[in-house]
């Protein structure tokens, strides 16, 4: 199935306006792209890193109850950080698979129904010892302070909210979407803007079309022509900073919670 970009949802002004207009960045992909505020939010080498050490710490604890027992992944791939911020950006995807995703579902761990209990804490007991409470998933979550990091990244994931909706009603974001528009006219596919090509329901069938694969090839290159990727992540990147400046106590409060969590995860996995 396609990957649909919802809207995000308004959130309240916490930040300047940037005072002057972004030096604007020629930039065809969106794989490698980095933006301010991706320091205090959980990226996805951050998730990566997280997932193990929490898997490390379940086996540690499963162990110990005498119950050792390794997970199974299973699914396929995601996708980078803010690969898809701004719409699809990448040809070859487009050419091999329209708006869906290559990989399918994002990989997930699954455990064998026999320690199932032991891992969410549906058991109180096992061999005559005490389960933690929550069962070893509970217990790995608190040894790596995640619920404190769930707290610690709401700022953040509010801010990085507002930062894209502040740039997509920005007059440089929304003057280049207008170009895009006109050169997927030229193509033959009406859409007013980015967005509403990728969020298109005729595509969330569970494969891709040829029609799909046409329009997201042609939205790919005209994204490119008139360097939306470029104007829109270099106006969304001048908002962040602004945001930053004008949340700088609390975010460093939260950057701290997060490396802690990360700190525990690296080490758990011997990093």
């Amino acid at each position: 199935m396609a990957v649909l970009l919802l809207p995000l949802l308004p959130a309240c002004s916490t930040g300047e306006a940037p005072g002057r207009p972004p030096a604007v960045r020629q930039l065809d992909d969106s794989k490698a792209l980095k933006l301010p505020l991706d320091e205090y939010l959980l990226t996805t080498a951050d998730l990566d890193v997280l997932t193990r050490g929490r898997e490390t710490l379940v086996r540690q604890c499963l162990t110990r109850m005498g119950a050792q027992s390794a997970p199974r992944a299973s699914g396929g791939i995601g996708i980078e950080d803010n690969e898809r911020r701004y719409g699809l950006a990448d040809a070859e995807l487009a050419k091999g698979y329209g708006y869906h995703l290559p990989g399918g579902e994002k990989p997930t761990t699954e455990y064998p129904a026999s320690v199932v209990p032991l891992v969410n804490g549906e058991a109180t007991t096992f061999n005559g010892a005490p389960v933690p409470e929550g069962g070893c998933a509970g217990e790995a979550r608190r040894g790596l302070h995640e619920a404190e990091l769930q707290q610690s990244i709401e700022t953040p994931q509010r801010l990085n909210m507002e930062s894209y909706r502040k740039s997509q009603q920005d007059p440089a974001v929304t003057e280049v979407g207008r170009k895009w528009s006109r050169c997927m006219a030229e193509s033959g596919h009406e859409y007013p803007d980015p967005m509403s090509a990728i969020n298109d329901r005729e595509f969330s069938s569970a494969t891709p079309g040829d029609h799909e694969r046409q329009v997201a090839l042609a939205d790919v290159l005209c994204k490119q022509k008139v360097n939306l990727i470029g104007v829109w992540s270099s106006t969304e990147s001048t908002y962040q900073q602004a945001l930053i400046r004008s949340n700088a106590g609390v975010l460093a409060e939260h950057l701290l919670a997060k490396q802690k969590t990360m700190e525990l995860a690296r080490a758990a996995i011997g990093q």
